[in-house]
């Protein structure tokens, strides 16, 4: 009878891991960063920061066990936001952590996914009636414009296209994005949002499958009697938008009076604030100002995740002076020229913007 050989000893089970520096966020930002150096890499307060991670925190943090020791749930928001900061590829972000490139991928989609679940109904939301009467009331005094409350825009976000349907996402200027549309308050926070549609699409129709247009009984309510008009709370718009009893924009056409020109001029000023919270909102989640590696799929929650991180800062007085044109970054893309909406005329709508132009003639000449 031949009797089997023992088997060998069992080698003990082990781990390999890529060598990988740390220094970055475990010596370099703990211990050494400054007010002014958190306000660079992360666009936000230490304080800021950490109350992010308070809110989103239990919905970030590990869920699994492993034979390593988890990224720890404070490093994983801020290696979300600083990807959503820089603009800089997965590969990168992944060399100044210390970690993988999935785990970036991972920590970015979870950050993202949290913040709009857990804080957009906080930190996006309309005004209430009141809230809307005090901006509006506001606006008329500094623009002799009555009962508009907010600016209505949008601006188109660069993304890497699919191969299947790479035209739709091609804009007027020749590169790929999806449109962000946003209303905007006096004090540029954003109050709604609607993003996604691909760049080929017109701001109306974009317009007309947001929830803003399809539910305007969420809108605040309180109407005004201006020389016999019934007006509701208004929202402003430029050429591209349909004019509408509660979305007012200018007169068109090349024949204005002076008082038309008047009215446009001044309904601009209240309209240019949306203009200057995207330049904000750019310039400070550059992730929104160039094209990014992160999947097209995925884009519209990124837009909103920094649309949630914007007002958060903005609140926390921790916003960016806009940029002018000569001194934006030379790498952003252009926008798209604007198309004028050539809707069917509005009879109630033209009520109401023609209440609005004789208030505004008899408020500018007293």
């Amino acid at each position: 009878m031949t009797v089997a050989p023992p088997r060998p000893p069992r080698a003990s089970p082990y781990m390999w891991e890529r060598v990988r520096s740390k220094h970055y966020w475990e010596v370099t930002v703990q211990r050494h960063f400054t007010p002014q150096l958190w306000m660079e890499d992360f666009r936000m307060s230490k304080e800021t920061f950490q109350k992010v991670c308070d809110i989103i925190g239990p919905f970030v943090g590990p869920q699994t066990v492993c034979h390593r020791p988890p990224v720890p749930t404070e490093k994983r928001i801020a290696i979300a936001i600083y990807k959503l900061a820089s603009c800089a590829e997965y590969r990168l972000v992944a060399q100044a952590f210390g970690v993988s490139k999935a785990t970036v991928h991972r920590c970015v989609y979870a950050t993202c996914r949290a913040i709009k679940s857990e804080m957009m109904r906080e930190y996006v939301k309309l005004p209430d009636a009141r809230e809307a009467q005090a901006i509006a009331e506001l606006n008329y005094s500094q623009h002799y414009v009555p009962q508009v409350y907010a600016a209505l825009d949008g601006t188109h976000v660069p993304i890497l296209p699919p191969a299947d349907g790479y035209t739709d996402y091609v804009n007027r200027k020749g590169w790929p994005s999806i449109i962000l549309q946003a209303l905007v308050d006096n004090k540029g926070l954003i109050r709604d949002l609607y993003v996604g549609s691909p760049g080929v699409a017109h701001d109306a129709a974009v317009f007309c499958t947001s929830n803003l247009f399809r539910f305007p009984e969420r809108h605040p309510q309180a109407p005004k009697d201006i020389g016999g008009v019934q007006v509701p709370l208004l929202i402003a718009g430029d050429p591209a938008y349909p004019l509408l009893p509660w979305l007012m924009k200018g007169f068109s056409g090349s024949n204005l009076s002076e008082d038309e020109l008047l009215f446009n001029e001044h309904l601009s000023r209240i309209r240019v604030k949306v203009e200057h919270a995207f330049g904000c909102l750019k310039s400070k989640w550059r992730v929104l100002s160039k094209r990014s590696d992160i999947h097209h799929s995925f884009m519209p929650t990124v837009v909103a995740a920094c649309c949630v991180l914007h007002n958060l800062c903005a609140k926390e007085k921790q916003m960016p002076v806009p940029l002018s044109a000569a001194n934006r970054p030379t790498d952003e893309l252009e926008q798209p020229p604007r198309q004028p909406c050539q809707g069917q005329p509005d009879d109630v709508a033209d009520g109401v913007r023609n209440a609005l132009e004789h208030l505004h003639i008899r408020v500018h000449q007293d």
